[in-house]
């Protein structure tokens, strides 16, 4: 008898390692029409501070390198009837900025990764690349690069 089921690879995003279900996925249908809400907070990477004493649980206090790993935004989704945080990876905080969006302005995700984890009973995270005004050119990676 042959096993039928859902075989997902890992994905590495933002230091961390997720179930990656897109592929699963109609993203289109599962999303909708996307607007734009605002940015949330700038995600920073962290490590050890071996200079202090260690916490109770053994571990050391965690410093910020200054490394930016993502720009948390938020963007209403007409499919799914609410505000979801979306983790752009690609695009520095200031590049989005640059955007000049405003609430309401309907937006593009480019590569848009959905994840799963069973913690807590069911967490979805949901993950781009990239975040453009629907109906504006996205700015390839290269002209960005030139106006800083």
């Amino acid at each position: 008898m042959a096993k039928v089921g859902l075989k997902f690879d890992k994905v590495d995003i933002t230091d961390k390692r997720y179930l990656n279900i897109t592929p699963a996925l109609k993203l289109d249908e599962v999303f909708g029409k996307l607007t734009w809400r605002g940015i949330n907070e700038v995600e920073q990477k962290y490590e050890d501070d071996t200079t202090q004493p260690r916490n109770q649980d053994g571990s050391y206090p965690q410093v910020p390198t200054g490394e930016i790993i993502s720009t948390k935004v938020a963007i209403k989704s007409a499919n799914q009837h609410g505000t979801e945080e979306f983790s752009i990876v690609g695009m520095l905080p200031s590049e989005i900025e640059a955007l000049g969006l405003k609430f309401g302005d309907e937006v593009e995700l480019s590569d848009i990764i959905v994840t799963y984890s069973s913690v807590s009973g069911g967490v979805y995270k949901f993950f781009a690349q990239r975040i453009n005004k629907k109906g504006t050119p996205a700015p390839k990676p290269d002209q960005v690069k030139a106006k800083e």
